[in-house]
């Protein structure tokens, strides 16, 4: 492994706050305090203690810190409170670096951001994309760094056939968030990482995961059209990318471009795995969606498998007609758009399902009805206990 250099915090009652990135990029590393206040704002409020940031940070983004930003995250986050954040030294903001970053996955939101910002060659200068950055704080679930090495690996040959520098972001942020779940906190883990790279990154675009018309203060990643205003200084400035855009029209737009071949969308968490599974929700998804617009050729065999996805694809097809949520929808009203025909078959199964879904309603009404009948209730307890100590016995 490359040589790495470090910034490190230490933190009262808990272990040092560090984010590393490989020496050759050592250049990017702030030295301002703006990561700190971000990354340990959210714990704090969750714990009720006032939060004093040693060493220099940004007056604007300590004013808001101290103001809306906790406003919005007691909404994004119910049962955090009010802290006091402080800092040692409060300055201006510094003049912006020219660099502009956006987080690189590979998925169909990144790699949108990349199209638009990037290859489409129609960005202006301030807002075209210098560097694709990759971090370590928290996405990667038990599989910890090695399945980040490994999702890595792809990502990186990507970034150097396009001539991008690739910067992995390494930290122990995820330490210090234990009863704070990653997609709770998505948003202020990668925006901390940010203003850590603020030195040489004056900008970070931030791959929206919804519509505007998704913009609400249920979550976090919601509310980001909102939140980012407020994590974002003169010197760094952090806004959305895609927003506009739904997941089908972000899918169709990369079909035609050949450095979209390394799509990766499958959650699939195995180290080992070297291409999407062609099997799961994710992976099914975006194959429908590639084949409605007539692209399946150009992701398989590289990216995905056409035999594997065929044999799933059928009952996936089904539960998209008679499914509900938002990208059942965006992909029903894209494939009426191209005038595209389900076949008779994907009917039938679908029927099939709303039958099936219709007689598991019907149960579970039913025992519901039962439950409510006088000693109903005291029956059924005793036949679970009778259930429940036959199988203690065996």
């Amino acid at each position: 492994m490359e040589r790495q250099t470090r910034i490190v915090a230490d933190v009262a009652g808990a272990k040092p706050l560090w984010f590393s990135v490989e020496s050759r990029y050592a250049h990017l590393l702030s030295d301002r305090a703006d990561h700190v206040a971000v990354a340990l704002l959210l714990p704090a409020m969750q714990s009720g203690r006032a939060l004093h940031v040693g060493g220099t940070v940004t007056d604007t983004l300590l004013h808001q810190v101290n103001g809306d930003l906790q406003n919005l995250l007691m909404l994004t986050n119910p049962g955090t409170t009010r802290v006091a954040v402080s800092a040692e030294q409060v300055a201006e903001a510094a003049a912006p670096a020219d660099g502009v970053a956006t987080g690189f996955s590979g998925g169909v939101d990144s790699l949108a951001t990349v199209e638009e910002y990037f290859w489409r060659g129609t960005a202006p200068r301030s807002l075209h994309i210098t560097h694709l950055v990759n971090n370590n704080v928290g996405a990667h679930g038990t599989g910890g760094r090695a399945l980040w090495e490994a999702r890595c690996r792809p990502l990186q040959e990507a970034a150097e056939s396009w001539g991008l520098p690739f910067v992995r972001v390494d930290s122990n942020l995820d330490e210090h968030y234990p009863r704070i779940g990653f997609l709770e906190s998505v948003t202020l883990r990668n925006v901390a990482v940010a203003h850590a790279l603020g030195a040489g990154i004056g900008r970070l675009l931030i791959s929206a995961a919804g519509r505007f018309d998704d913009v609400s203060t249920q979550r976090i990643t919601a509310a980001e059209p909102l939140a980012l205003p407020l994590l974002s200084t003169r010197g760094v400035a952090v806004t959305s990318a895609g927003s506009g855009s739904n997941r089908v029209q972000k899918t169709v737009a990369l079909i035609h471009r050949p450095e979209a071949r390394i799509l990766d969308v499958c959650i699939d968490p195995s180290p080992e795995r070297t291409r999407n599974c062609s099997k799961c929700d994710k992976c099914l998804r975006t194959l429908l969606t590639i084949e409605i617009a007539g692209g399946l050729e150009r992701f398989c065999p590289h990216a995905f498998s056409l035999g594997t996805y065929l044999a799933h694809r059928d009952d996936y097809v089904a539960r998209v007609l008679v499914g509900a949520g938002v990208h059942d929808r965006e992909i029903i009203a894209y494939a009426a758009h191209v005038n595209w025909r389900w076949r008779v078959r994907d009917h039938l199964a679908a029927s099939a399902w709303r039958a099936r879904a219709a007689a598991v309603r019907l149960r579970r009404a039913a025992r519901s009805r039962l439950a409510a009948l006088p000693g109903a209730r005291a029956g059924l307890a005793r036949v679970r206990a009778r259930a429940i100590r036959r199988e203690t016995r065996a």
